[in-house]
């Protein structure tokens, strides 16, 4: 156990954080013999608990990096350039160094993980993954939508997923108001996060009514909420896609929906867009672009089917779970067993 608090602040977190890592070092102590440690990455403290428990238990530690700190937090604007950034940095890549292997989500953020001077053969890169059958294509107009009150002619352009602080999702409004007179379309965000409550508000006072928020929805309706998409959004702040992947758009992929992606040029969620075929990457943060690719999209089918057809072939090749964890096999396996005592 550890401790969960509803405040926010920095405190509590630091606090959530160490009392996380104390927790788990404690009860991986207590564990039985194993040969490999797979940590993914937690700001400091977990990081560092879960090396300590692989040293005390003499196995290998392969470092998940899903999201790179202090980078990620940075780019959020939640840590300034300076001591405290490199102290973070310098322990986080120390740590890289310790391991035994690292495993990351794409180029973009194995370049970041390289330019600290880590060894370019200990890292491997492995896409995030998910069950293909869980989220397939089917028909927009479904009980989850209806419930909603969405009417069938209306085009749904869908963010699913965190609205917090990388995401970028501010550019959303901007983009709702540009879009008022187009009343067959409506952006939906499915999510929480720390910027939903200032979202809200801003579209509130804007009076957009093409724009509304739902909480998070339960896994069993997970497919149908993607379903009644015809279009996936994903946004990130400029630096956001070089330490950070969203996972959301694998679910638009496998719904065999098209994404329009509002992100840095450069960044791994624009690779794979262009990669698999399957959307529009629009300058980021400008909701003028982004509401200009949802026009497009919205006033021709034939795209979109074609986006959304390219799209789920992508992801059954590269981004369906038994892919993945056959990449993860073939890395531990590789790895060896545990040091002799």
């Amino acid at each position: 156990a550890h401790s969960v608090h509803p405040r926010e602040g920095f405190l509590w977190r630091l606090w959530y954080y160490l009392s996380f890592a104390i927790s788990t070092l404690i009860n991986g102590w207590q564990s039985g013999p194993f040969d490999v440690l797979l940590c993914l990455s937690t700001p400091i403290f977990g990081s560092w608990s879960a090396w300590a428990l692989a040293k005390i238990k003499r196995a290998r530690f392969v470092y998940g990096i899903f999201d790179l700190h202090p980078e990620s937090a940075a780019n959020a604007g939640l840590v300034k350039p300076g001591l405290a950034y490199r102290l973070l940095r310098a322990t986080d890549s120390a740590l890289c160094r310790r391991s035994t292997s690292i495993v990351t989500l794409g180029e973009g953020l194995r370049a970041e993980i390289l330019a600290r001077g880590i060894r370019p053969a200990k890292v491997a890169v492995v896409p995030s993954w998910l069950d293909g059958r869980k989220v397939q294509p089917g028909d927009p107009d479904n009980p989850w939508r209806r419930a909603q009150g969405i009417a069938p002619k209306t085009f749904v352009a869908l963010y699913a997923g965190t609205i917090g602080y990388v995401s970028g999702a501010e550019v959303l409004i901007g983009t709702a108001a540009r879009l008022a007179l187009r009343k067959d379309i409506l952006l939906l965000c499915v999510g929480e996060g720390s910027v939903k409550d200032r979202l809200v508000s801003a579209a509130a006072q804007a009076g957009l009514g093409n724009i509304r928020f739902l909480p998070f929805q339960p896994a069993a309706v997970l497919a149908m909420v993607h379903a009644a998409a015809n279009v996936g959004l994903v946004t990130l702040l400029p630096e956001a896609g070089k330490s950070s992947v969203p996972s959301k758009v694998l679910g638009y992929l496998a719904a065999g929906r098209p994404v329009i992606a509002s992100v840095a040029a450069d960044c791994d969620t624009a690779d794979v867009i262009r990669l698999a075929g399957c959307g529009l990457v629009t300058r980021c943060m400008d909701p003028d672009d982004l509401a200009h690719a949802i026009v497009t999209l919205a006033d021709d089918a034939p795209a979109r089917e074609e986006y959304g057809r390219r799209g789920r072939a992508y992801f059954e090749c590269h981004l369906e779970r038994s892919a993945g964890t056959a990449r993860y096999e073939r890395i531990l396996a590789g790895i060896g067993p545990r040091r002799a005592s």
